[in-house]
């Protein structure tokens, strides 16, 4: 052997020498460590596979065999947040509420900076019925992740169903620029609008949701009612009929109803009548089309339809004042005032404040020449309501000393004959009571 590498081999031996001389046995418990180190990385692999395969049977909707995969992924015994937070959406599935709810807290305990276990309890506690305690874990998410409008929005309907409008409409409205491509949080300053009766600021906020998501068919429907309720029948009805052309069999009924309103509306008469009788041959016994189809052949004169749909709704229902103030229109138009005050006194038994009845009864009455019951009438109606304008106009012109609050859209020109007001007054009442 030559010199050179003997004397490699002897630098060698004792470098390895001295290595295991160092490390020796005082180094057991740094080797220890590594290895649960190492084993704890490991698991933290596999458990990574098992929750992506898992996830993946989630979305399938295969629910035995993701919980067999996350049960594997348990066994590991490793804190890793998700498998606890899919293993909770599982039995949210499934319906095993506590279960879940089992989950989630473990999944806060181990990330409490994670905002979508206190989503999901939120979740939990809204089935639950408990919407005070589901806004607030709805609030915690979104405290925890400030630009998921997903967190925001689930709590702002906790606050309106909580009552809590104007709470809602400040959160929407600080953060419109911030989520400015969110049609459902126009959706939802929308619906507080609605809720407030303001569906001017209804429609537009539908409006600029519609912008946003021009194809979502339920948006533009929920636009159109909008625009419905804000009296803008023009603009209702060209979407509906829109709408109409591709609408889906179980949908055609309520796109054609709100169409035939808007055109009521809009004094597009024979349109409505139209409308309602489609309406009617897909479903006979649709009693708000019969009593609409009645509305609408009052105002087109075909009073022998507008009968006979009020005889339909009574068969079916003999107590629909609805009815009995179609059939009394009719009457009043065929000029048989007898029949007419026997019909509407009858309807006065089954809604003895009703403004309408009461305001007919005072038509018939003047129409039978006994203006002192006219007044009378009319004074009844305007103490069941003090703010209905149709009746103080109707008191005013019968009894010209009486005070008249300001005019309404219920109210009819002045100078137009007793019984065309009342016919247009009364149409217009019933078709505000029909749509809702």
């Amino acid at each position: 052997m030559s010199k050179m590498p003997l004397y490699r081999t002897l630098i060698l031996s004792g470098a390895v020498l001295g290595v295991l001389a160092f490390t020796g046995c005082g180094s057991q418990d740094q080797h220890e460590t590594l290895k649960v180190q190492q084993m704890n990385r490991w698991n933290m692999t596999r458990i990574g596979i098992l929750y992506q395969l898992a996830e993946q049977q989630y979305k399938v909707g295969d629910y035995d065999k993701c919980t067999d995969t996350l049960k594997d992924a348990f066994a590991l015994k490793a804190n890793f947040a998700p498998i606890y937070i899919l293993a909770a959406r599982v039995q949210i599935e499934k319906g095993n509420l506590e279960t879940a709810s089992d989950d989630l807290n473990t999944a806060i305990r181990i990330d409490a900076n994670d905002p979508e276990p206190y989503y999901l309890l939120g979740v939990l506690y809204q089935r639950w019925q408990k919407p005070e305690v589901a806004c607030d874990y709805y609030n915690q998410a979104w405290s925890r992740k400030a630009d998921e409008a997903r967190y925001m929005l689930a709590m702002v309907e906790m606050e309106i169903s909580l009552g809590r409008l104007d709470e809602a409409q400040n959160t929407l409205e600080s953060k419109l620029v911030y989520f400015e491509q969110s049609a459902a949080l126009r959706v939802a300053l929308a619906r507080i609008a609605t809720l407030k009766n303001d569906f001017a600021t209804a429609s537009k906020c539908y409006r600029e949701a519609v912008t946003l998501m021009p194809e979502d068919k339920n948006l533009r429907l929920s636009f159109a009612n909008s625009l419905f309720c804000a009296r803008q029948f023009a603009e209702a009805s060209a979407i509906l009929e829109d709408l109409k052309k591709s609408a889906a069999p179980a949908d055609k009924a309520d796109i054609l109803m709100i169409l035939g309103q808007s055109y009521m509306g809009g004094h597009r008469f024979q349109d409505a009548r139209n409308c309602f009788q489609e309406i009617i041959r897909d479903k006979p016994e649709d009693t708000l089309a019969y009593l609409n189809l009645g509305k609408a052949c009052v105002q087109t004169g075909d009073l022998g339809i507008a009968a006979a749909a009020a005889r339909k709704v009574l068969r079916n229902d003999p107590e629909n004042v609805q009815g009995m103030i179609i059939t009394a229109l009719v009457q009043q138009k065929q000029k048989k005032w007898n029949d007419a005050g026997a019909t509407l006194a009858k309807a006065a038994k089954f809604a003895p404040g009703d403004a309408t009845v009461l305001c007919m009864q005072g038509l018939n009455a003047q129409e039978t020449g006994n203006r002192d019951q006219a007044n009378a009438f009319f004074e009844k109606a305007l103490q069941a309501d003090p703010k209905d304008a149709w009746a103080a106009e109707l008191l005013g012109k019968s009894k010209p000393a009486a005070m008249t609050p300001a005019k309404s859209d219920d109210a009819e020109p002045v100078g137009v004959a007793p019984q065309t007001a009342g016919s247009a007054a009364a149409m217009a009442r019933l078709e505000v009571s029909a749509s809702k």
